[in-house]
């Protein structure tokens, strides 16, 4: 399935150094990922026009696996919400909020197993991912000029070839950023970074853009521009 496809890859691209050896055994992240659309198709409610799926999933693991987990939790936590999104978007199902997901310890669970719980959480609609009315966006490497268009739903930004704006710096993560676009306008997203995302100066895990802003990724400047 090309969703869990890509889940992989994205996470394979996260999890570098340390994660990436705590991944090799026991509970893997694309069973947690499967676990999920199969609650999203059991859950779903059915209505007379539209299908709408559920935006909270409460994963409860084992001790030890929580401990596996929580350095790269966050990390984990953002792709598996983008999971929900392309999933709810490939079946033409609709969200009636954001994308939740949280994890709890069960000390009665056994390594390698886990459980997952749907829900419904009202919030503002999240449909497909479609860029405010009338408004285009592109970055810009600021060392050369070279401009980059916004055009797709998500924007990937890191190390690795595959990226769609490839930065090739040594303080760049293989994915370190992801650009949404919404409704609301152009969403940044830090990917849980190794030396993290700076816009205007300032770290962020989440920012809106607004025209000029200036993302910093390792030692490259990338400038936001809209209109």
């Amino acid at each position: 399935m090309p969703i869990l496809r890509d889940f992989e890859r994205r996470l394979g691209g996260l999890v570098e150094g340390f994660f990436a050896t705590t991944f090799r055994s026991g509970l893997q992240p694309v069973e947690l990922a499967k676990g999920m659309m199969r609650e999203m198709d059991a859950s779903k409610t059915v209505g007379v026009k539209e299908v709408w799926a559920p935006n909270r999933y409460v994963f409860t693991l084992s001790e030890s696996d929580a401990q596996r987990f929580e350095q790269a939790e966050q990390a984990l936590v953002g792709e598996l919400k983008q999971v929900v999104r392309e999933a709810a978007a490939e079946r033409g199902w609709g969200l009636v909020g954001p994308p939740e997901v949280e994890f709890e310890v069960d000390p009665d669970l056994g390594k390698g197993r886990f459980g997952c719980e749907a829900s419904f959480v009202e919030g503002e609609e999240e449909l497909a991912p479609q860029p405010a009315v009338g408004e285009r966006g592109s970055l810009v490497r600021l060392a050369d000029g070279v401009s980059t268009a916004l055009t797709k739903p998500s924007v990937t930004i890191g190390r690795l070839p595959e990226c769609d704006v490839v930065v090739d710096d040594a303080g760049a993560s293989r994915q370190h950023a992801r650009i949404r676009r919404t409704e609301g306008g152009f969403v940044l997203t830090d990917l849980g970074s190794t030396n993290g995302t700076m816009v205007n100066g300032e770290p962020i895990q989440e920012h809106v853009l607004e025209h000029g802003d200036r993302i910093t990724i390792g030692e490259t400047e990338l400038e936001f521009r809209s209109g």
